[in-house]
């Protein structure tokens, strides 16, 4: 009996150490289409864009793992077209963005998405010359990741995620 209940508790005690180490940080925005009486267009989601970094906290120094996807919701073929902008991209605060720093993420400037897929860029931060003052709000170690795209409208969609680079502090 007692090897049972020692068991039990040692398997919750490693499925909570587990799923904290393990949880990543994700937000998810869709656009979506308004449908059109005269056409007959009915409403429809167009894109997903989902932006994630591999965990919430981190210590100074580490490696924020960021990735960014949109997929294309509907069942026909989109194009994306940003016109001299980047059609995706991601931006750590203030400091200077993705496309920056490699120029394959500033030349995507139109993206054509058959029915169902979806396009993924990854960005491990901070790049050696990052200004932490325009990335990270020094009072409390928090910083916000930024995944920005173009919508089938033209538009600029963004979606962000919020994580901890190194202690976390209470606002002062």
């Amino acid at each position: 009996m007692n090897k049972t209940i020692a068991s039990m508790l040692l398997f919750l005690a490693l499925a909570v150490v587990l799923s904290a180490c393990s949880t990543s940080n994700c937000n998810s925005g869709k656009e979506g289409r308004p449908g059109n009486f005269i056409t007959g267009q009915k409403p429809a989601d167009v894109t997903l864009a989902t932006l994630c970094t591999d965990r919430t906290d981190y210590n100074q120094g580490d490696t924020v793992h960021i990735t960014f996807t949109v997929k294309n919701l509907l069942d026909e073929q989109i194009v994306l077209d940003g016109g001299q902008q980047p059609v995706m991209d991601i931006c750590v605060g203030a400091a200077p963005c993705l496309s920056h720093y490699q120029p394959e993420i500033s030349q995507l400037t139109r993206l054509v998405l058959e029915a169902g897929q979806s396009h993924t860029i990854q960005w491990d931060w901070p790049p050696p010359d990052v200004d932490m003052d325009k990335s990270i709000h020094p009072p409390i170690n928090a910083g916000t990741v930024y995944g920005n795209n173009i919508g089938l409208d033209g538009n600029l969609g963004s979606v962000n995620v919020q994580f901890f680079y190194g202690p976390r502090r209470v606002w002062p």
